[in-house]
């Protein structure tokens, strides 16, 4: 299994982490793990370190020999599967930069007749542009098969690679993430936390614009993550909404100790995006029994409307997520967070695992 693996600082590193882990529980798989030293040039990185030195020690057993920029150690990486001579090689794909080296060392173990099964979190890049396209297009063409977590995303993929099936299974629920010891004091009645990347199709915008239309003046929302876009405009929007919106910003990194603080205090987690493919962020909030407040885009509104564990806008209205938010109240809080919960203890790792293995039969197979 190849991809990034903490202490890379991604939620893909989380994933390819749980997935690994959820081989390694089975006595009928061997896994081998080869991860990235380095997953970006410098110049398409825009935040900080790509490695949380915190977590240094959770890179024992990955053998970090890849490094995207570089294409030598395609060719050492490649080398090394080769010899150890799995029969399927696991590889997320979600990113342009990283394509090139995946696309290339997947192609190189179909040769030695390895099957190559892709986990698919985004089939085009969220900032959509013609090169950016060709290059993922590139590594999702050495597919033998995909696995993904919504319906849209599969019939997209089949629309483009109509000979290569597609699995389905929601985001399974991040299970390793800290338990919450409730420090944080609460600010408002209603408590709402926008988390992770700050990027434009996240539509971050959209949530200030919306705080400026609500009524109700009960409301806090906190702001969590790294910005790779303007943080100077976000701030002057805050500024503008004024002091009784309660606007917390928090433009940085956010450990996993204090995310769990930001989660057990929140209400609600807001997802105000213009285009998505599928949200580790989503699965989060249900571990931590929170509901969300999303766009009606086909990535949140098929989760949605089989958990009804929280509420849906129109895309890209201010004014509707505004009117969203002014109708919560208490009861209908309550009965969203325990169908979180109860999403959360049916999304498991070791069932997506299944999935993946599921034409492989696999007994004594190495992945």
């Amino acid at each position: 299994m190849i991809g990034p693996y903490p202490p890379i600082r991604s939620g893909i590193a989380k994933h390819t982490d749980a997935v690994a882990r959820a081989f390694e529980a089975r006595e009928d798989v061997e896994v081998r793990r080869w991860g990235f030293s380095k997953q970006y040039p410098t110049f398409l990185y825009p935040g900080g370190s790509e490695r949380d030195i915190s977590k240094a020690d959770q890179a024992s057993g990955v053998a970090e020999s890849l490094s995207g920029p570089n294409p030598l150690t395609w060719r050492r990486t490649a080398r090394e599967i080769q010899l150890w001579g799995p029969s399927t090689l696991v590889m997320p794909a979600w990113t342009f930069p990283v394509a090139p080296a995946l696309g290339w060392i997947a192609r190189q173990l179909s040769v030695a007749r390895c099957k190559v099964c892709m986990i698919v979190h985004n089939a085009y890049d969220h900032e959509a542009h013609a090169l950016k396209d060709r290059l993922t297009s590139w590594q999702l063409g050495a597919a033998d098969r995909f696995v993904t977590h919504n319906v849209a995303l599969a019939q997209e993929l089949e629309t483009r690679f109509p000979k290569t099936p597609a699995d389905i299974f929601p985001h399974p629920t991040f299970d390793d993430v800290p338990v919450a010891t409730g420090r944080l004091t609460r600010r408002s009645k209603l408590e709402l936390l926008f988390f992770g990347l700050v990027r434009p199709y996240k539509g971050l915008d959209i949530l200030l614009d919306a705080m400026s239309l609500v009524t109700r003046d009960d409301v806090s929302l906190t702001i969590a993550g790294e910005f790779w876009q303007n943080e100077e405009e976000t701030q002057a929007k805050i500024d503008r909404l004024g002091p009784e919106h309660a606007v917390e910003l928090l433009a940085r990194y956010v450990s996993d100790d204090e995310m769990a603080e930001l989660f057990a205090r929140a209400d609600a987690v807001v997802f105000p995006y213009r285009a998505v493919s599928g949200s580790g962020v989503v699965s989060l909030a249900f571990h931590y029994q929170k509901p969300i407040i999303a766009s009606d885009l086909p990535g949140f509104s098929e989760i949605l409307s089989k958990s009804g564990a929280g509420w849906l806008f129109k895309t890209e209205d201010a004014a509707d997520l505004a009117a969203t938010i002014d109708q919560l109240d208490q009861e209908t809080l309550t009965d969203a967070s325990e169908a979180a919960g109860r999403t959360a203890k049916d999304l498991t790792w070791s069932k997506f695992a299944s999935i993946i293995l599921r034409d492989d039969q696999c007994a004594g197979e190495k992945i």
